[in-house]
């Protein structure tokens, strides 16, 4: 059993996670299966995806939502929310109630743009033990790619079996069941306060932390670029299959079963190498492995072709691992929600873009062309990382968040000294020479001072009520 299973509180927050992803994945492959069953078109099953997609791009505001509240209900409420948004699929009955399944995938779409941050919120309150970050990550991540490999089979599966209601009662049980998961956590977590600062300094807030983190911010990128890369090999499956392998489109299927099985593994490296190595070297090796899959797919065999499948899709996985590492470790609990939204959102954005990108470059250029760019661009990212400072060097205890309470002070003297020349200038232009003027300069100190105190002392009262 792994040592961290013996806590009750880290076996609940896996077993909450887990049924939380299962119910998710396996009702959005029913959802889609459901679309194309009542419409016969492939484009409304792809609008299932583009209804779920679209609003993750609220992921900052679900960050910072995730932060100002405590996380425990918050998740047990979210999942709650989820189970009673699932039952209007027991009134689908033919075309006419398509709009309730594309409604469903919208609020799928929001609730994950919560869930995603204010999970690794979570994580980061019940980890007290910095040597514990890397393998939690690494198992957390594990049982998310086994979750996600056996979803897609249980919901087309029992929507085969029984039909898409069927998907839709076992997966509000699931979604309950994850509920109780978090409702059972035992956590110190008391209500966060406010911070006193503006709306939009806090919405990119874990922007900020992430572009002045000088050691997780080039995993970020290296991470970014290889994921980005990664996203030419769907267009380029297609092309490999036909030209390559000249099997029939069909054979798809199996490869990406093949790299689901890689990723798992991929999962299970990255848990093992950050402890021995770090992040920024399991970011590294991450990135060599994916280009040494995509060296191999450019072989026309069909056991190389699943070889290189087998360890590309081992690659990506083992450098999110160490991304997230270090983003848990150098992250003080009270931005880590926002952090974690920032970090999904870099990693994703780009990704939609390069599918896109990477079906007009298989149009255009033979896909060994784009395999030997895509094994380029994966040596890069690890190549960009040489040098780099560790990021386990950067913090040991409580440097993290003075680090980030230095930030929120440098902001907010920034806003105390405009605040400060605007009412100077307002003196100059209006009253600063009649009698009295002075006072207005004193009450001009006086909120100046009172807005850099406000904001310097709010960072840590949400340090203790993280």
């Amino acid at each position: 059993m792994h040592p961290l299973l013996a806590r009750p509180e880290f076996r609940l927050y896996i077993a909450g996670q887990t049924l939380s992803v299962l119910g998710d994945s396996a009702l959005f492959i029913a959802l889609g299966i459901w679309a194309k069953v009542l419409t016969g078109s492939s484009s409304a099953a792809g609008l299932v995806m583009f209804c779920y997609a679209v609003p993750m791009l609220l992921l900052p505001l679900g960050g910072l939502f995730a932060d100002r509240v405590r996380r425990r209900p918050l998740l047990v409420a979210v999942n709650l929310v989820l189970a009673v948004a699932v039952t209007p699929l027991l009134l689908v009955t033919g075309r006419g109630q398509l709009w309730i399944i594309y409604g469903t995938a919208v609020l799928y779409g929001l609730a994950g743009a919560v869930l995603t941050p204010a999970q690794s919120a979570m994580l980061r309150i019940i980890l007290t033990d910095r040597q514990d970050f890397g393998a939690a990550v690494g198992f957390t991540q594990s049982m998310r790619a086994g979750t996600t490999l056996v979803a897609p089979l249980v919901g087309s599966g029992l929507y085969g079996w029984l039909g898409g209601r069927a998907v839709a009662v076992v997966d509000i049980a699931i979604l309950l069941a994850a509920a109780l998961a978090f409702l059972a956590l035992r956590v110190a977590e008391p209500t966060p306060e406010p911070s006193g600062r503006r709306w939009r300094t806090e919405v990119l807030a874990g922007f900020q932390h992430l572009r002045t983190t000088t050691s997780l911010l080039p995993l970020l990128i290296a991470t970014t670029a290889t994921a980005t890369v990664l996203s030419f090999l769907q267009p380029v499956l297609f092309s490999l299959i036909q030209h390559g392998l000249h099997r029939s489109p069909q054979f798809l299927g199996v490869l990406e079963t093949v790299e689901a099985v890689g990723s798992l593994g991929g999962s299970v490296l990255g848990g093992l190498l950050i402890g021995k190595l770090g992040p920024r070297r399991t970011v590294m090796i991450g990135s060599a492995v994916f280009a040494l899959g995509a060296a191999l797919l450019l072989t026309p065999s069909v056991w190389v072709v699943a070889a290189g499948l087998l360890i590309a899709g081992a690659g990506m996985p083992a450098a999110v691992v160490g991304l997230a590492t270090a983003a848990q470790s150098l992250t003080p609990p009270r931005l880590m929600g926002r952090t974690q939204a920032a970090v999904n959102l870099a990693l994703t954005a780009p990704q939609a873009v390069a599918i896109g990108i990477g079906a007009g470059l298989v149009a255009a250029l033979d896909f060994r062309t784009v395999l030997a760019a895509m094994l380029v661009g994966a040596l890069l990212s690890a190549a960009f990382l040489i040098g780099k400072p560790e990021a386990a060097a950067e913090d040991d205890g409580a440097g993290t968040e003075a680090g980030a309470d230095a930030t929120a002070e440098t902001e907010n003297e920034a806003t105390a000294e405009a605040d400060g020349t605007t009412a100077e200038a307002a003196d100059q232009d209006g009253d600063g020479d009649r009698p009295g003027a002075g006072g207005g300069d004193t009450a001009a100190t006086a909120d100046t001072a009172a807005t850099g105190d406000a904001g310097n002392t709010a960072a840590p009262h949400l340090q203790r009520t993280t």
